[in-house]
């Protein structure tokens, strides 16, 4: 194998937290309150996307980063940008970061990864910035709290959350299920690059039965939305008095969201250091903001090699769809070295991030 290097990472489980992309209910208006828990909320909500000469994209799948707490006191969040292209079918390609980055930044990023635009002519020359908004969190929407803990996001909601959450729940104490349904998974599509869920509510009659069971929301998958409430008619809890406005969530796994292709080597193409074997290998890791939304990528590295084996100059030639992949990508090659021998320079390897279970495997065409 020339020149690639492939991390094949295994497919989440369906058993893991969940993370929420766009739901389908309002969001909540900004507040500059700090509550009684000292947390706010914050939802991150995309702005216009405007491209070459001013032409605004039409968006058709806009996904949001996860939602995060805040507790700066008189501060908020800053905004998240970034630049990119959009390819023929719609796909945001080529994306670079245009803000500085913090702790929610890799969240931004995949979010803009797994969105879609109108699929017409290609465009170039295109920006959108993700801004915080905020609200105390006892006076968050419930559907925001409910994408919150569905990412398995830290720190905990405070106690005023839950409360809050739960607010009306008649089922939250003294009710135990007997017989607790699920969907069918592997029947429900998913969708390349995110993790959908639903929340389901229902009352529970005197024998245990569920009855008036209802979509509460969710981020818009109607097979899920349905396996979901016929699971809830299907399960069973212990006898007791009538409780109501009880809920449970289901979720679904992302599908894999495969990689734009990688460009053809040309037919004289050939790396240097082929004949240098490796004295510490590289370590792949697949970048966690990706791997938790199924998200593949590529990136072309080049370096130089010191005749001692070490590794310099690394640089990225070029990545996709973000340059994320090209970071990783770079930091695992100059934590490697090649074995002792002569200075080499003009190295080059591609390095891919796939999915276990994906339709492509670790290799390709070009580099059998």
């Amino acid at each position: 194998m020339i020149g690639l290097l492939s991390a094949l990472l295994g497919s989440a489980a369906s058993a893991i937290p969940p993370e929420p992309p766009v739901a389908t209910v309002g969001v909540p208006i900004a507040s500059s309150s700090h509550g009684l828990s000292g947390q706010r909320l914050v939802s991150w909500m995309p702005g216009p996307v405007r491209c070459e000469n001013g032409e605004v994209a039409s968006v058709v799948e806009g996904r949001r980063p996860y939602n995060t707490l805040w507790s700066g006191r008189g501060s908020e969040p800053p905004a998240m940008s970034f630049d990119f292209a959009i390819d023929a079918t719609g796909r945001p390609v080529s994306i670079t970061r245009t803000s500085p980055s913090h702790s929610n930044h890799g969240s931004g990023a995949a979010a803009m990864v797994s969105s879609r635009f109108a699929a017409n002519a290609a465009l170039d020359g295109c920006s959108i910035t993700y801004r915080p908004v905020m609200r105390p969190i006892e006076e968050a929407e419930p559907v925001e709290l409910v994408s919150y803990v569905m990412t398995g996001q830290t720190p905990r909601l405070s106690r005023e959350a839950y409360d809050r959450l739960h607010a009306d729940d008649e089922c939250r104490a003294g009710t135990q299920p007997i017989l607790r349904a699920y969907p069918n998974f592997d029947q429900i599509p998913a969708t390349p690059g995110v993790r959908d869920w639903t929340a389901i509510g229902f009352d529970v009659e005197p024998s245990g039965e569920t009855s008036n069971v209802r979509h509460l929301y969710g981020t818009g998958n109607e097979p899920l939305d349905g396996a979901a409430e016929e699971a809830v008619e299907t399960s069973r809890f212990n006898e007791g008095p009538m409780r109501h406005n009880c809920s449970y969530r289901y979720w679904r796994n992302a599908a894999v969201l495969p990689a734009p292709p990688a460009p053809p080597r040309g037919a004289d193409w050939s790396d240097p250091c082929e004949a240098l074997e490796w004295d510490r290998a590289p370590q792949l890791v697949f970048p966690e903001a990706y791997r938790s939304r199924s998200i593949e990528g590529w990136a072309d590295i080049a370096y130089d090699v010191a005749p001692w084996g070490e590794i310099g100059n690394v640089r990225i030639l070029r990545a996709e769809p973000i340059d994320d992949f090209g970071e990783a990508a770079k930091r695992m090659i100059e934590r490697s070295s090649k074995q002792e021998g002569q200075a080499i320079t003009g190295c080059e390897t591609r390095v891919f991030y796939r999915m276990e279970g994906n339709a492509a495997s670790a290799r390709d065409s070009e580099s059998s």
